[in-house]
């Protein structure tokens, strides 16, 4: 099940900064992660399974994009589209929203995740040095397509 974080509590924050530390090297904490859902400047789509969080979708709100923070999916829990199916919210969410375009990085070696974006019709428009630890990032953008 996919549902959308739009306010938060400590607890649920600290889950979300455990899962996140879990994942990544670099991790929001308790407390941002939860002042930043509570001010609305991040939204989250968390899947749950087996009566926890498996995998978050993580967006920044800025006055006119919004900026991918963040994906990620429990190893256990991989190959089971839950990265797509988080994505094809985040895409649903942008078509009826203000916001003109989805920002994202991702590492020069995540073949992986460049293939989910381009399925989405991300398009990369650059790369910025050193962003990772001894790694490139590729930049990637979706604008909105009007009709």
């Amino acid at each position: 099940m996919i549902r959308i974080i739009e306010n938060s509590t400590l607890e649920f924050a600290e889950n979300l900064a455990k899962l996140e530390k879990t994942l990544f090297s670099t991790a929001w904490d308790r407390d941002t992660i939860n002042d930043k859902i509570n001010r609305g400047e991040f939204l989250y789509w968390v899947y749950e399974q087996d009566d926890k969080i498996v995998g978050y979708l993580a967006i920044q709100k800025t006055l006119n994009d919004l900026h991918i923070l963040g994906i990620g999916v429990l190893k256990d829990y991989r190959n089971q589209s839950i990265a797509r199916n988080l994505t094809e919210k985040l895409i649903s969410y942008f078509e009826i929203s203000q916001f003109e375009k989805i920002l994202l990085e991702v590492r020069e070696s995540n073949e992986p995740a460049t293939n989910l974006y381009q399925s989405f019709g991300f398009k990369q428009y650059g790369v910025r040095k050193n962003y990772y630890v001894n790694e490139d990032a590729k930049l990637f953008q979706r604008e909105k397509i009007y009709a």
